[in-house]
């Protein structure tokens, strides 16, 4: 980039992830509503790319109406949504065991995709009561409702089938909340690799190259006219750079100022800010005469 004071001016399309850098939870970010309204207004492209796998587009976009933006559901780009469509893809017909919560379920009913275990799943019940046989996927995302029947169940087909691909939404270890980090759907991986055996096919969402394509394609745009907004080093960052497209790390997420000391010329953002407050003023200060 030329100019860290005029760092914005050369790019057509924005992307963001949503968790810790427009929002957490319900709660908005210091300058992300005023930052999406203002390029919205300066008729710039803005996408969601989001590995949260807990929400369908449709409540995605509620999210967004309810913090006061208005975002095209095409332009959100979920790793449940992608999930679901690459597997509807490579098999119509195929039979999904999912870890995931009902935002990951929908998306794959969107699809007419067969969930073995579409209801709620309690301890109470026995193990075995499910029919494990001939499960085409087991499909890990995050899920708060994780339980001791669950995780025997995927470990139990994971073990027992070769032939069942294993398939994540995203490898995200942590998830921002208000109170603090959390387990995210890298923790979920790591329990069924670790008790299965079995590593992890195909993980779907950031740092895989798809989503950013996809959001290249839609907005009629080249990636030199593009930069993406993360708060992860290993996922947003690395994806965009992996992408060619230009990167902006915001500290308001996962990554602190300690973690800049493990920075590598792979994950190594070219812009650096606290929060998109500094990029709305950044963008505000250098166009105000346009």
């Amino acid at each position: 980039m030329d100019s860290l004071s005029n760092p914005f001016d050369m790019f057509n399309t924005f992307l963001f992830d949503g968790d810790g850098v427009i929002y957490k939870e319900n709660e908005p970010l210091l300058g992300g509503i005023e930052f999406i309204k203002l390029l919205q207004k300066r008729e710039k492209k803005v996408f969601l790319l989001t590995n949260n796998s807990t929400k369908t587009r449709d409540e995605f976009k509620a999210k967004f109406s309810a913090l006061g933006l208005d975002l095209p559901i095409e332009n959100i780009l979920s790793s449940a949504y992608l999930t679901a469509h690459y597997i509807s893809k490579e098999k119509p017909s195929a039979s999904v065991y999912i870890i995931g919560e009902e935002g990951l379920k929908k998306e794959f009913t969107n699809f007419g995709v067969d969930i073995v275990n579409r209801n709620e799943e309690t301890n109470e019940e026995d193990i075995f009561a499910m029919d494990m046989n001939n499960i085409d996927y087991v499909v890990t995302g995050m899920d708060r409702e994780l339980n001791y029947v669950k995780i025997s169940r995927a470990v139990n087909i994971l073990m027992s089938y070769e032939e069942t691909k294993f398939i994540a939404t995203n490898a995200d270890f942590t998830f921002p909340t208000v109170q603090g980090l959390i387990p995210g759907g890298g923790a979920m991986i790591k329990i069924l690799e670790e008790l299965s055996g079995r590593k992890v096919e195909t993980i779907i969402g950031k740092p895989n190259s798809e989503m950013f394509e996809i959001a290249i394609e839609l907005s009629q745009t080249n990636k030199e006219q593009t930069i993406m907004f993360g708060d992860r080093l290993e996922t947003d960052i690395l994806g965009a750079k992996l992408a060619g497209i230009k990167t902006c790390l915001v500290l308001s997420g996962v990554t602190s100022m300690k973690d800049l000391a493990d920075l590598t010329d792979e994950n190594s953002p070219d812009l650096i800010m606290n929060n998109l407050q500094d990029a709305y003023d950044s963008f505000l200060n250098t166009n105000l005469e346009k």
